[in-house]
Formats: structure tokens, C-alpha cells, sequence
């Protein structure tokens, strides 16, 4: 491991150094790459947490930004005992909710699924679900990937390990306006209804790119309006001295064999 960072850190300070060629040149170019190489993935396994109270895991198609995750509280929150399964493609999502306290609000036991857009079901799923809503308004892992598009004062970080993986590690604001713009007209979509949710803001944001500059994890603030010194830390303060809660999203197992199937329309109660 030290020797890895060591030879990252070397690589990158020298012009032509040993460092892969996917972490030379400008910390922004470099980020901004990744989002087309990852996306040029077909497909990945994934590990999300979400605030330290949520962990899911499940595939993602990274051609289409669809797939599904199975989340379950954790930490502190373990207790509660909930489930939250949710699909998401085409611009839509289901969730479906499932433990001691029951289902969403407005579901059924045979009607259990919630779908519409991003914003009415992660509205739709508050309180029940919190802290999901954050990643409920992104519709699709690949939205979160093409953010990276819009990566303003970007900072490298150092070398780092992810599931064994060498990764280097960069420190940015998400400027999602600037996303938008410099993404493909098919993935504009799917932004903008980030941004609809989301508003104008400079969400901060760490990503650890592998030596093929693909992301290997991206951690964004729970809060995506936290007035944050840094990010680089893996405990977060804001400038107030206040802990910013973290959702962080792993990629691996590229080009794994992924099927998404939307739950059956008859056990889907759709959203205005």
C-alpha cells in the first residue's frame, strides 16, 4: 500500500513520470475524463453508504444509468430494522419499503412499489426513508458519474487504496449547471432533474480514480448545500465546526453481467 501511494506521488510530480497517464496532466482534465471512461463501462457492481444510517448494494448499467440496490439501515439506525429496495431506469424509480414499521406511505401489501420521478419519489418517501432522498433525486449511478463533468477547483489528493485497487484521490465542487452543459444531449435529461431537485449549488465532492481513470468511489456531502473548507478528510466538518454527513458510492466488478426489471405494474402504485 505505502509503496503505491509513494510511486502515485512520485508520478504525478514529475512531467512524464511513472504515474498511469490517466492521472497525468491538469487535476480538472483528468476528472473530467473520467466521467466518459467510467460511463464507457457497460456495466459495475456497487456499494453505497448513505450518512453512516444506510448501505446498499446492487449493479448499475452504465450505458443506460439504470439499475437496482437493496439498502438496509445500519449504525445507529440498525435497530429500526428497515429494507429499501430500489430500481431505477429511464429517467423513473420504484421503491419499495419493507420492516417492522411497514411500507411507504400509500403503498399496499399488494400494491408495495412507489414510481414516478425522481423528485415526487424521493418527496413521496420522506420521512419514511431518510436519509435516502439524496440519492433518490440523482436518478441513476451513471447521473452521479457524468457530475464529475461539472468538476471545479479540483484538487489531487494522494494514493490510495480501494478494494485493493491503486486509485488516486481528487478533492472538487460539483458545479451541476456546467455538467449539464458538457454532457451528451441524452444524459441532459437526467441532470436536469437533478438540478430541478437539487437547486444551484457547489457541491463538494471527492473521487478516486483508478490507473484506467475509471471512478472507483465517489463521496459526495449528504448535504449537497454544505458550506465545506475540504473534503478530503474521511470525518467532514463544515466552516461552523458542524460533522457534514457523507454518502459514498464504490464501483468495481466492471462488465458484470446486469438485468434490470422494473417491478410488475400490478404491485406499483404510481405518483402524480
Amino acid at each position: 500500500m505505502a509503496a503505491l501511494v509513494v510511486a502515485a506521488l512520485g508520478g504525478l510530480s514529475a512531467c512524464g513520470g511513472s504515474a498511469p497517464a490517466a492521472w497525468q496532466g491538469d487535476p480538472a482534465t483528468v476528472v473530467h475524463r473520467a466521467a466518459d471512461r467510467t460511463l464507457a463501462e457497460a456495466s459495475a457492481r456497487t456499494d453505497i453508504s448513505v450518512a453512516g444510517d444506510l448501505s446498499g448494494t446492487g449493479v448499475v448499467d452504465l450505458q443506460s444509468t439504470s439499475g437496482q440496490v437493496a439498502f438496509q439501515r445500519t449504525g445507529a439506525m440498525a435497530h429500526l430494522g428497515d429494507h429499501f429496495d430500489v430500481v431505477f431506469s429511464g429517467g423513473r424509480e420504484w421503491v419499495r419499503a419493507s420492516g417492522p414499521a411497514g411500507g411507504l406511505a400509500g403503498t399496499t401489501p399488494t400494491q408495495p412499489w412507489l414510481t414516478g420521478s425522481p423528485t415526487a419519489v424521493a418527496e413521496a418517501s420522506f420521512p419514511r426513508a431518510e436519509p435516502l432522498g439524496t440519492v433518490l433525486v440523482r436518478p441513476g449511478l451513471g447521473t452521479d458519474v457524468a457530475f464529475l463533468r461539472g468538476a471545479t477547483k479540483v484538487l489531487a489528493y494522494g494514493g490510495e487504496e480501494v478494494r485493493g485497487a491503486n486509485t488516486y484521490r481528487y478533492s472538487f465542487l460539483v458545479d451541476l449547471r456546467a455538467a449539464i452543459a458538457a454532457s451528451p444531449p441524452s444524459q441532459r435529461p437526467a441532470l436536469e432533474a437533478s438540478a430541478a431537485a437539487i437547486g444551484a449549488v457547489q457541491w463538494p465532492a471527492d473521487v478516486w480514480l483508478d490507473t484506467q481513470g475509471r471512478v472507483r468511489r465517489l463521496q459526495m456531502a449528504e448535504d449537497p448545500r454544505a458550506h465545506t473548507t475540504t473534503t478530503k478528510p474521511n470525518l467532514l466538518f463544515s466552516q461552523d465546526g458542524n460533522f457534514v454527513a457523507l454518502t459514498n458510492v464504490e464501483l468495481y466488478d466492471f462488465g458484470s453481467p446486469v438485468t434490470i426489471v422494473p417491478p410488475p405494474d400490478s404491485q406499483v402504485v404510481h405518483l402524480p
